[in-house]
């Protein structure tokens, strides 16, 4: 039999599960309790006559016949308070599953995308922005330090203001040729692309063999590249793919 305490246990737990305004299905460790405390009560239960069948006794005193039947066991049938709780314990089970499935397919991190990071670039007060690359821009602009030749910028959008998510410039200043009349660039990766809502500012470079950018790098032909503005640490973060 359950102890008192058991018995108590139970109580509380019983009336979390069937009394109006139950919860526990929420808990999933009560619920694992209350089955195993609502086992152990039906252990103890005798079976009623109903459920075990006998043939009448002899009277007469003499045994059975070898070929008589045998008397038949039937399974007790499962207690409804039990029958409620493996349901409940089984949609727990589902529902936890389902959850885990749709948050790996739609909440995918911006920040990832199956590349690996290779490096947090911090902010560089002392670099002097060409004011060629924010024209238009009057203040909020953030440069960052140098990595493998290639220098970034943030920056409120234009269009949005200061309220909105911020844009992202990537270049190398080496092939930057900038001038009152104007500017050139002499190679192939000047990008700039803005964030929107809760989608940072990301930009995404392929460095081919005949890249100018790559010989300023320590990389291979036909690596990827893909640099990502961090709002939350005011970082640039690269990853490689």
């Amino acid at each position: 039999m359950p102890s008192i305490s058991d018995d108590d246990e139970l109580a509380a737990l019983r009336r979390r599960a069937y009394a109006p305004g139950a919860d526990i299905s929420s808990d999933p460790a009560a619920l694992q309790r209350l089955i195993e405390l609502e086992s152990r009560s039906s252990d103890d239960v005798v079976p009623a006559p109903s459920e075990v069948e006998e043939d009448p006794v002899d009277p007469s005193g003499v045994d059975e016949p070898a070929d008589a039947p045998r008397r038949r066991f039937r399974m007790p049938r499962l207690r409804r308070s039990m029958t409620i709780l493996l349901t409940a314990a089984a949609l727990v089970v589902a529902c936890a599953a389902t959850a885990l499935v749709v948050v790996q397919r739609v909440q995918t991190d911006p920040l990832q995308a199956g590349a690996t990071q290779i490096a947090r670039v911090s902010p560089d007060s002392a670099f002097v922005v060409p004011s060629v690359l924010f024209r238009g821009v009057t203040s909020g602009v953030t440069a960052y330090a140098e990595w493998q030749g290639f220098r970034f910028i943030t920056y409120p959008s234009v269009i949005g203001g200061d309220d909105t998510a911020r844009c992202l410039t990537v270049w190398q200043p080496d092939l930057l040729d900038a001038s009152s009349n104007g500017s050139s660039y002499d190679g192939e990766i000047f990008t700039q692309a803005c964030g929107a809502g809760p989608f940072p500012a990301n930009v995404v470079a392929l460095l081919r063999e005949t890249t100018p950018e790559r010989s300023r790098t320590e990389f291979p032909p036909d690596t990827a590249l893909q640099f990502v503005y961090d709002a939350a640490n005011d970082e640039v973060v690269v990853f490689q793919g």
